[in-house]
């Protein structure tokens, strides 16, 4: 199967436009899957979380709009609008929102 982009308008967009923030809810919608890579935008209510999970490969987090808590172990790393992660591979982490907020993520597997 050939991979494509998905989800995705065929004009000029804003990145923040791809998803909207949802009352109480994670809401997610793949952009593009593929072997080796997987990229998703995410929007999290305020004070919504995913609790720890890992994956196989190393995964980018970009903070599109607002602010979350990237949690590994006992460790909490602030993100803000603009602001870019790298989680390990394998690396056990969890998502926090300190508000509403949306993010792109890139794993690559």
């Amino acid at each position: 199967m050939k991979a494509t982009f998905k989800n995705m308008p065929n004009n000029v967009t804003k990145l923040e436009a791809l998803i909207d923030i949802v009352d109480k809810q994670i809401v997610s919608s793949n952009l593009f899957d593929a072997d080796n890579i997987n990229i998703s935008v995410f929007s999290f209510a305020d004070f919504e979380n995913i609790s720890e999970e890992q994956y196989s490969g190393e995964t980018l987090f970009y903070v599109i709009s607002g602010s979350c808590k990237i949690q590994i172990k006992d460790n909490y790393i602030d993100l803000a609008q603009g602001d870019i992660y790298k989680v390990g591979k394998n690396t056990l982490h969890a998502v926090h929102a300190n508000e509403a907020f949306k993010m792109l993520q890139i794993t690559l597997k």
